[in-house]
């Protein structure tokens, strides 16, 4: 995609949210540079098109990468479980229905400890 239709893009979705209710806010985005916008309690970039969090403080940045990175495990585990369901539900030979049993008690575990 060219620039100039990466920037008319962008353009237009800060109009949509302007229209919609949003507010522009003084902050800039820490990647794009571009101005943010605050949507209900949401801080979102239009143009990366991510949410952005604001912080004040080191302990704050801390805190919001540890939710950051267990909210991404948690999903990745979710995802795992799923595909492990599928693989547990064709498998036939005992030996490796325990395996794939086992490995899922495991990604259980692991999702439970995330909560």
């Amino acid at each position: 995609m060219s620039k100039k239709n990466e920037n008319s893009e962008s353009i237009s979705r800060m109009v949509d949210l302007l229209r919609s209710g949003a507010v522009m806010l003084r902050e800039a985005c820490p990647v794009c540079h571009s101005p943010l916008f605050k949507v209900r309690d949401e801080i979102i970039c239009p143009k990366c098109q991510k949410r952005v969090v604001i912080v004040q403080r080191d302990e704050e940045a801390s805190k919001v990468l540890e939710e950051s990175v267990l909210s991404t495990l948690k999903g990745t585990l979710v995802v795992k479980v799923q595909a492990l369901e599928k693989e547990i539900a064709k498998e036939k030979d005992p030996d490796k229905l325990y395996e794939l049993l086992r490995i899922l008690v495991a990604f259980l575990e692991a999702l439970e400890r995330i909560k």
